[in-house]
C-alpha cells in the first residue's frame, strides 16, 4: 500500500529571520551564492537546504539550525541514523566544477534579438581579441539594450568556446548588493563561506576573487553600472579574462574602456519594423502606416517597442480587428506609451528597478530623474521645448531659452538623459516625452514663450548667415509652429518674413508657401500692411519658382499697391523687380521694360543698392532677349559690381550665370566658363539649389558648343536630378530641353521625342511661350533629321507664332530652319532668301550660331 505523502511544513522561522534583517528573498539568495526559487522553495517546506546551505543561512542570521527550522524531522533523523550505522562514512568534498556559469546569468528572451548583428561582431572581436584583462563597455540610452546584447554575448557559443572556464555575471542598477554578489562568486569558484564571511571588506572579497580566478578564462559581465567605483570593485579578472560593462552613463564607461567603449544606438525603421512583426504581426500587417509612426514616435529605443508589440500582441489575441485599432490609437499619445509595462519576475528583475516594481519606459526614465538634483531637473524638463532627436539644438539656444548653464547641460549629458555632439545637443523622443509630461503647465508655456521670441531675434540677426540658418532650421521650424498654437502673431510673422529667403535659396518652397499663406493671414488680422507686402513678395517669388505664374503675378500686383498704399519704396523696388521677370518669361518684354525702368529709377533715388544690382540683374536678360548683347553685358556688370560691393552672393551667383550664357551665346567660350564655374561655386557654397541647377544647365551649354557632348550631357543630367528633387518645373523643363539638343545631336531619335513631349508638357503647364518656341524649334530640327519635311516646317512656322518678338535670336533660328526646308524641297532661292535673313540678325547680335548659317549658306550657293 503506497505511503500518504506527507503536507509540506513551512519554516517559520527561517521566513521570520529573514523578514526580521529586513532582506528580500532575491537579496538572501545572493548574499549565499544560490538562485531566488531555491529560498522560496525552502521557506514554503518543498525542499530543505544541503549542509553547505544550512551553514550559510546559520551564519547570516547568527541562528542554530534548529532556531532556523532546518533540521531534518524525526522520523527522517532516525533513518539517516540507522543508515550511516550501516553505511562506511563519506566525508563530502567540494568540487568545484570545471566550467563555471553565473546562475544570475539572465535566461535568453523568447524574442530573438534583432538589428544588433554587427555589435555582436564587434563587440566579440574585442572581447576575444583584446587580451590581458581586457576592458569594454557599452553605453547607450536608458531601454536602449545593453543588457540584451550582453545577456546574448553570455549565451554565445562562440562567447562560451572562447571563455572556457565560464562566465561571471553581476548586475548593479543604482543601489547594488556587493556583498551578496561577490559571495555568489566566491561560492561559485570554491571560496568556503565561513572564509568569505571573514572578510570585512568589498576589496578584500574583491582580491579573494581574483586569486582564485588565477589562470582561468573566463569572461566578466558587469551589468547596469550606476557608479564608477562600484563598477572597478569588479574588475577582478585575471590575465587570461576579459570585462564587458555596461552602463548609461556615458563618462563611466569612457573611464572603464576609454577607447574601446561602444556607443549602443537605437534600431533604423525597419529593425524596428522587424522586432514588431516578431511581437505582433497580424498588426503590422493590418495598420501598416500607424505602425510606422509608433517607431517613429519612439525612435527606434528596443525597450518601447518590445513593450508596444507585446501590448499589441495581447489586443490582437483572439480579439476583433476593432480592438487593434483602439490599441493604436491610445499608444499615438505618448503618456500611453511611456506607462506601458510588464507584470514584476522576480527572478529577470531589471537592475536598475525595485523589486517590486514593473518594467515601462516611464519607470526605467524615472529612475535617473529622481537623482538629479533641482536644478538640473528643471533644465531636463524644459528642454522638451526643443524638437527632439534626430533634431538638434545648440548649447545657446538651450542656455537662452531655458535659462540655464553648462552645468546642468553637462550633468544631463553625463547622466545620459541628453546627447551632445560638441555644442550641439539631441533629446530622444521617448525622453522628450517623458519630460513634457513632467512640466507644469505655466512653466511650458513661459518656456515655450522665450523659444519663440529668441527664434524670433536669431533669424533676424542671421538672416544672411545660410549655413548657421540651415543648422537652427529644425528648432525654428518648432517655433513657428508653437508661435502659432500660443497665438504669438506679430512674432510669427516676423519670423516668416525674415526665414522666407532661406527656404527660397534652398529651394523649400512648398514648406515657404505653407509659412507665408499663415503669415499673411496673420498679419491681415493684425492690419499690419507692411508684413502683408512682404509676405505676399514672398509668395510671389515662391509661386514663380513653382512654375504658377498667373498666381506669382497676382501676388505681386496686390503687394505692389500695398507697398505703394504706405510708400514703401524698398518693397515697391523689389516688386517691380519680380513683375519684370515674369513679364520678360512670358515674352512681354515691353511690359517688363516698363516694370524694370520705373524700379531702377527708383532705387537710384533712395540710394538702395541691393535694390538696384536686383533690378540690373533682370534687367539683363530682358536686352538679351531684344538682341542686344553688349547692353546687357553693361547692365549685368555694373550690377555685379553693386552685389559685390554690399557683399550679396546670392545676387552675384545670378548675374555671374547670365553673364556667363551671354558669352557662350557670343561665342566666347572660355570667358563663358569662367563667369559660370565662379556662380556655381558661389551657389554650392550658399546652397542656392535653384540657382545650383540654372549654372549646370549653363555649363553643360558651354560643353556643347565645344562639342563636348558627354560633359554636357553630365552637367544637364545632373540639373534634371536637382530640379526634380526640389520640384521646381522651370529647372526641368529646361533641363530636358538641353537633354533633347544633345539626343538630337547624337541622333538618338527616341530620346529626343521622349525629352520634347515632357518639356512641352511642363512648358505648357508653366505658360511658358519663350520654352514652347525653343522645345518646338527642337521638334523641327528633329524632323528635319528624319526627312519628315512638312512636320519640320509646320514645327518652324509655331515657333514663329509663339516666339515673343523681342526673341530675336529665337525668331532666327526658326527662319533658318524653314531655309532648310525650303532646301529640302528645292526652292533654293526661298532658302537663300530666309537663310540670309537668319545670318543678318544673327551678326547684328553677335550671336555665334551666325557660323553655322554663313557654313550652311555656302553649301547651297548662298
Amino acid at each position: 500500500m503506497p505511503a500518504l505523502e506527507t503536507p509540506h511544513q513551512p519554516r517559520i522561522r527561517l521566513t521570520e529571520a529573514r523578514i526580521s534583517y529586513n532582506l528580500s528573498q532575491q537579496e538572501v539568495a545572493d548574499d549565499i551564492g544560490t538562485t531566488y526559487v531555491n529560498v522560496s522553495r525552502w521557506e514554503r517546506g518543498i525542499t530543505r537546504p544541503n549542509p553547505y546551505f544550512r551553514r550559510k543561512l546559520s551564519a547570516l542570521f547568527n541562528k542554530t539550525e534548529a532556531e532556523l527550522d532546518l533540521l531534518p524531522a524525526k522520523s527522517e533523523r532516525a533513518s539517516r541514523t540507522t543508515e550511516a550505522a550501516a553505511a562506511v562514512p563519506i566525508v563530502p568534498v567540494p568540487v568545484v566544477p570545471q566550467t563555471i556559469y553565473d546562475p544570475a546569468i539572465p535566461l535568453l528572451p523568447a524574442v530573438q534579438l534583432v538589428g544588433r548583428e554587427k555589435d555582436m561582431v564587434l563587440i566579440k572581436q574585442r572581447l576575444q581579441g583584446s587580451g590581458n584583462s581586457s576592458l569594454t563597455a557599452l553605453n547607450g540610452l536608458p531601454g536602449v539594450g545593453k543588457t540584451a546584447l550582453s545577456v546574448a554575448l553570455a549565451h554565445d557559443s562562440e562567447v562560451r568556446e572562447f571563455f572556457k572556464d565560464g562566465i561571471l555575471w553581476a548586475g548593479l542598477g543604482p543601489q547594488p548588493n556587493l556583498p551578496g554578489i561577490f559571495s555568489r562568486w566566491g561560492n561559485l569558484l570554491g571560496i568556503s563561506f565561513a572564509e568569505m564571511t571573514r572578510m570585512s571588506s568589498d576589496e578584500d572579497r574583491a582580491k579573494a576573487i581574483r586569486n582564485a580566478i588565477g589562470e582561468r578564462t573566463m569572461l566578466i559581465v558587469i551589468d547596469d553600472a550606476w557608479k564608477l567605483e562600484e563598477a572597478l570593485a569588479f574588475r577582478v579578472g585575471g590575465v587570461h579574462c576579459a570585462h564587458l560593462f555596461t552602463t548609461r552613463f556615458p563618462h563611466i564607461a569612457a573611464h572603464m574602456a576609454q577607447d574601446s567603449a561602444i556607443m549602443i544606438k537605437e534600431l533604423g525603421e525597419s529593425e524596428s519594423i522587424r522586432l514588431l512583426n516578431q511581437l505582433a504581426p497580424q498588426v503590422i500587417y493590418r495598420e501598416q502606416q500607424k505602425v510606422h509612426d509608433l517607431v517613429h514616435a519612439v525612435g527606434g529605443l528596443p525597450l518601447a517597442l518590445t513593450l508596444i508589440g507585446s501590448y499589441l500582441r495581447k489586443q490582437a489575441y483572439s480579439g476583433p480587428a476593432r480592438r487593434i485599432t483602439s490599441a493604436l490609437d491610445r499608444l499615438s499619445k505618448a503618456e500611453n506609451r511611456l506607462k506601458l509595462k510588464e507584470p514584476h519576475i522576480p527572478a529577470e528583475s531589471h537592475p536598475s528597478l525595485p523589486d517590486a516594481q514593473a518594467l515601462s519606459m516611464q519607470s526605467i526614465i524615472a529612475v535617473t530623474d529622481q537623482l538629479l538634483d533641482e536644478e538640473t531637473r528643471r533644465t531636463f524638463y524644459a528642454l522638451c521645448v526643443f524638437p527632439p532627436k534626430p533634431n538638434t539644438f545648440s548649447e545657446e539656444a538651450a542656455m537662452a531659452v531655458v535659462a540655464c548653464s553648462t552645468d546642468e547641460l553637462d550633468a544631463l549629458s553625463d547622466a545620459g538623459m541628453l546627447e551632445s555632439n560638441g555644442e550641439r545637443y539631441q533629446l530622444h523622443q521617448v525622453i522628450s516625452d517623458y519630460a513634457l509630461l513632467q512640466i507644469p503647465e505655466d512653466q511650458l508655456s513661459a518656456i515655450q514663450e522665450r523659444l519663440v521670441d529668441y527664434i524670433a531675434d536669431y533669424i533676424e540677426e542671421h538672416k544672411k548667415d545660410y549655413d548657421q540658418l540651415e543648422e537652427e532650421s529644425d528648432t525654428i521650424e518648432a517655433a513657428l509652429e508653437i508661435a502659432n498654437e500660443i497665438g504669438k502673431g506679430p512674432e510669427f510673422v516676423r519670423s516668416v518674413c525674415a526665414f522666407a529667403p532661406f527656404l527660397l535659396l534652398r529651394g523649400l518652397y512648398r514648406q515657404a508657401e505653407h509659412y507665408l499663406e499663415q503669415a499673411y493671414e496673420a498679419a491681415v488680422e493684425q492690419n499690419d500692411q507692411s508684413r502683408q507686402a512682404q509676405a505676399l513678395l514672398y509668395l510671389g517669388e515662391t509661386a514663380q519658382k513653382r512654375g504658377e505664374s498667373q498666381k506669382a503675378e497676382t501676388y505681386l500686383v496686390k503687394g505692389l499697391e500695398i507697398a505703394r498704399d504706405i510708400k514703401d519704396d524698398e518693397q515697391i523696388c523689389a516688386f517691380l523687380s519680380n513683375l519684370g521677370d515674369i513679364r520678360r518669361k512670358k515674352g512681354d518684354f515691353e511690359q517688363a521694360e516698363e516694370y524694370l525702368t520705373e524700379g531702377l529709377t527708383l532705387a537710384q533715388q533712395i540710394g538702395d543698392i541691393e535694390r538696384m544690382s536686383n533690378l540690373l540683374k533682370s534687367w539683363g536678360p530682358v536686352v538679351t532677349g531684344q538682341g542686344n548683347y553688349q547692353k546687357a553685358i553693361d547692365y549685368l556688370k555694373e550690377g555685379l559690381t553693386l552685389a559685390r560691393q554690399i557683399d550679396s552672393p546670392e545676387q552675384a551667383c545670378i548675374i555671374l550665370s547670365n553673364l556667363g550664357v551671354l558669352s557662350g551665346m557670343m561665342g566666347e567660350y572660355i570667358q563663358s566658363e569662367l563667369y559660370l564655374q565662379e556662380g556655381l561655386t558661389i551657389a554650392q557654397q550658399i546652397g542656392h539649389r535653384a540657382q545650383n541647377c540654372i549654372l549646370l544647365l549653363n555649363l553643360g551649354a558651354v560643353y556643347a558648343g565645344r562639342k563636348d557632348y558627354q560633359q554636357a550631357k553630365a552637367s544637364f543630367e545632373e540639373a534634371l536630378r536637382i530640379s526634380r528633387q526640389m520640384d521646381y518645373p522651370e529647372g526641368t523643363s529646361m533641363s530636358l530641353l538641353n537633354l533633347a539638343e544633345i539626343a538630337i545631336i547624337e541622333k538618338d531619335h527616341i530620346l529626343a521625342e521622349k525629352y520634347l513631349e515632357e518639356t512641352l508638357i511642363l512648358a505648357r503647364q508653366l505658360g511658358r511661350p519663350l520654352i514652347i518656341a525653343r522645345t518646338m524649334n527642337e521638334y523641327g530640327k528633329l524632323h528635319l533629321q528624319q526627312l519628315e519635311i512638312e512636320s519640320a516646317e509646320k514645327d518652324f512656322r509655331e515657333v514663329l507664332n509663339n516666339a515673343p518678338k523681342a526673341s530675336q535670336d529665337l525668331i532666327a533660328m526658326a527662319n533658318y530652319g524653314l531655309a532648310q526646308v525650303a532646301a529640302l524641297n528645292k526652292d533654293v532661292d526661298r532658302a537663300i532668301i530666309l537663310g540670309k535673313e537668319s545670318l543678318a540678325m544673327l551678326e547684328v547680335m553677335g550671336d555665334n550660331n551666325a557660323n553655322e548659317v554663313r557654313k550652311w549658306l555656302k553649301t547651297i550657293g548662298g
